[in-house]
């Protein structure tokens, strides 16, 4: 029995020992590199640069600019399709170039005739009167693509500005948000303590120190929501932007 007990304690103590020593996964609380006691707008470069950043990671805008050189180079392509109907030719001749033909005024008479030899080239020009006819509205065409792609270009921008504001504001209102409900939360604390220390002394009664009890767990609650309202706006900024957040911070 005495055996059964020490195994148990020995094991109970090797559980302890290698919990002890285990390495404790982090907490993602609170995003870093902020000063609490700061206010965030000082802390961030300017919202400007925040715009030029998110414009120029956006994969909606680098897609929009992509269809805009497609339709530039379709226009170039379709404005120079007219060389198509341009041969060039080269040939050489050598030898016996002679033709024999038939003479038709004298029965039984031929004429020789010699072609030169040597080299020959030229150019061939075969221009079909549809190229004339469509060209200026097949360009008209391909111009109206590119303005509307560089509208829809300009439309993504537009909108994804709208966007960062909208969120760099409620980030903002919400940092401002958090660092009150703090304030409450560091308030409420001190002064269920200070009950606490009333109520052994017989200074309140029970129903004063439940009623500080309930101030601090509700300050408490409000303080954990304004937290996650923070960094839910502090996360959304990083894919939005296209950057870590840290790269919005104004370095020291």
């Amino acid at each position: 029995m005495r055996s059964n007990i020490f195994i148990l304690l020995l094991l109970a103590f090797f559980c302890q020992t290698v919990n002890a020593q285990a390495p404790k996964a982090p907490v993602k609380g609170t995003p870093v590199l902020l000063d609490e006691q700061k206010d965030l707008q000082e802390q961030l470069i300017p919202l400007d640069s925040i715009l030029s950043l998110a414009v120029k990671n956006s994969s909606s805008v680098k897609f929009q600019a992509d269809l805009i050189k497609v339709a530039q180079a379709q226009m170039i392509s379709n404005k120079n399709l007219w060389t198509n109907n341009i041969v060039g030719f080269v040939n050489y001749s050598a030898g016996n170039q002679s033709i024999v033909t038939a003479d038709n005024t004298t029965p039984g008479a031929v004429n020789s005739s010699s072609i030169s030899n040597g080299l020959r080239f030229g150019v061939q020009i075969n221009l079909p009167l549809s190229e004339l006819m469509t060209r200026k509205s097949r360009m008209a065409s391909f111009k109206n693509t590119i303005t509307s792609t560089i509208d829809k270009r300009d439309q993504a921008i537009e909108e994804l500005k709208q966007v960062v504001i909208q969120l760099y504001y409620t980030l903002l209102y919400y940092s401002n948000l958090l660092s009150i409900r703090s304030e409450a939360k560091a308030s409420a604390i001190n002064q269920y303590s200070i009950g606490e220390k009333e109520f052994k002394e017989g200074a309140i009664v029970i129903g004063e120190l439940s009623r500080l009890k309930s101030i601090e767990v509700n300050a408490r609650a409000d303080y954990e929501e304004a937290k996650r309202e923070f960094s839910t706006a502090y996360y959304q900024m990083e894919p939005l932007v296209g950057v870590p957040f840290q790269q919005l911070i104004i370095k020291k």
